[in-house]
C-alpha cells in the first residue's frame, strides 16, 4: 500500500492515513487501500480495536481530492460515490470497534469517516465540517444520511448548508466526537480506550455493535428482537461464563478466548 500505514499493537490495528503534503486528501487508490487495510483487520481474529489516524500535523484528511473530482462526469461520479461508500461501510461495519483519532483538518470525507466510526477522539486543533455545499455539489460519501442521526435533522441542514467548521469542543458538544485532548494526548489516549474496549470479552463487543447498528438502520421491533437473538447467544459462550464467574469470585477475569 502506498498511502495507508498498516501496524498492528498488540490487539489494535493502527491504520496511518499517510499523504501529507496533500492534507492527505482522498483520491481513488487511497480509498481503496483504506478498505483494504480495514479487510485485513477484520479477518484478524486476533485485532479487537481499529485506529484511524493520519500522517502529518496539518489535517486528519482534507476529504476528496478536488484535482481528481473535477475531471469527474456523472458517471465516474457515481463510481467513485461508491468507492467512497465501499470504505464507509468498512467502518461503519466492521467486525471490532474502530476509533478516530483527528487532528488539524477533517472535511468532506473525514467528516464522513468520524460518523461512520464508534469513537472519535479530536486534538484542540480539529476542523470538523462538510464545506462540499462551496463546490456546487452535494457530499457523497453519507453525510447527509449519517450526520442527521448524529445531530439532528435541522443541525444537520444548518451545517451542510453553509459548510462551515465545527471545533473540536463544538463537536464534542453536538456529540460528533466523544473526547477532546492536546495534540500531544491524541494516540495516548486513543490507545487507552482501545486497551479498556479488549479487555472486554471480544464476542461480547462484536454483538454489542451489531445489535447497535441494527437499531440504527431497523425498525423498533426487529431491533429488539435482533437485541434478545444477541444477547441469548451470549450465554452460549465460554467467555460469557468466564466473566460471570470471576464477577461472582470476586476476581480479576482469565483471558478472554472469543468463544
Amino acid at each position: 500500500m502506498e498511502f495507508m500505514i498498516y501496524e498492528k499493537k498488540d490487539t489494535t490495528a493502527l491504520i496511518t492515513i499517510n499523504r501529507p503534503k496533500a492534507l492527505n486528501a482522498f483520491n481513488s487508490q487511497m480509498l481503496d487501500e483504506l478498505t483494504e487495510a480495514l479487510e485485513m483487520a477484520e479477518k484478524d481474529t486476533g485485532v479487537r480495536c481499529v485506529i484511524l489516524t493520519a500522517a502529518g500535523e496539518r489535517a486528519f484528511t482534507a476529504g476528496g481530492d478536488i484535482k481528481e473530482e473535477v475531471q469527474l462526469n456523472e458517471t465516474t461520479a457515481a463510481e467513485f460515490s461508491r468507492r467512497g461508500k465501499k470504505m464507509i461501510r468498512s467502518i461503519l461495519n466492521h467486525r471490532v470497534p474502530v476509533i478516530c483519532a483527528v487532528r488539524g483538518y477533517a472535511l468532506g470525507g473525514g467528516l464522513e469517516m468520524i460518523l461512520a466510526a464508534d469513537i472519535t477522539v479530536a486534538a484542540t486543533d480539529a476542523k470538523i465540517g462538510i464545506p462540499t455545499i462551496k463546490l456546487g455539489g452535494i457530499p457523497g460519501w453519507g453525510s447527509t444520511v449519517l450526520l442527521p442521526r448524529t445531530v439532528g435533522a435541522s443541525r444537520a441542514k444548518e451545517l451542510l448548508y453553509t459548510g462551515r467548521s465545527l471545533s473540536a469542543e463544538e463537536a464534542l458538544k453536538l456529540g460528533v466526537v466523544e473526547d477532546v485532548v492536546e495534540p500531544d494526548e491524541l494516540l495516548k489516549r486513543a490507545f487507552e480506550l482501545a486497551d479498556t474496549i479488549a479487555d472486554m470479552a471480544p464476542l461480547a463487543v462484536e454483538n454489542m455493535k451489531k445489535s447497535i447498528n441494527t437499531a440504527m438502520s431497523a425498525g423498533l421491533e426487529e431491533s429488539l428482537g435482533t437485541e434478545t437473538d444477541i444477547f441469548a447467544s451470549c450465554f452460549g459462550t465460554q467467555d460469557h461464563l468466564e466473566a460471570t464467574t470471576a464477577f461472582l469470585e470476586k476476581r480479576a477475569h482469565g483471558e478472554f478466548m472469543r468463544k
